[in-house]
């Protein structure tokens, strides 16, 4: 019997339950699967023990914010190479700077429509191969 691989799977990390709502049910129609996180409590532990194919991070979030979060992660041997969307409401370029410091991959600016976070998810965990010219 023909064995299908599994889809990939995203850590979405959102204080705000539209978000999340919103964001797994256009991931999810594009084929990916989509674990749900209200904050960074369980991110870890979970992160560590199965890395995600993509991590999507709020940086705004109450308890520990996305930079923060992402440090964390980043300090993980298992998600040190990961990449990581950063979702932000403001146009704020520092905050913007300090997650690329922090190791985001890249940042996606709310709000968005369904083609751009799928279109971002899609380059993230497949990106295309770079074709190898003769010199």
């Amino acid at each position: 019997m023909l064995q299908l691989a599994a889809p990939p799977t995203v850590y979405l990390v959102d204080d705000d339950l539209i978000v999340l709502a919103f964001v797994e049910a256009v991931l999810g129609a594009a084929g990916y699967r989509v674990e749900r996180f209200t904050g960074g409590e369980g991110v870890l532990d979970l992160a560590a023990a199965s890395p995600p194919a993509l991590f999507i991070l709020d940086v705004r979030m109450p308890a520990v914010d996305g930079i923060e979060l992402l440090k964390q992660l980043r300090a993980l041997e298992a998600c040190r190479e990961t990449p990581v969307l950063m979702l932000t409401g403001s146009g704020r370029l520092d905050r913007i700077a300090l997650a690329m410091q922090a190791g985001a991959t890249d940042f996606l600016m709310k709000p968005f429509t369904p083609e751009q976070v799928t279109a971002k998810a899609r380059m993230m965990i497949e990106p295309s191969p770079i074709p190898q010219h003769p010199l």
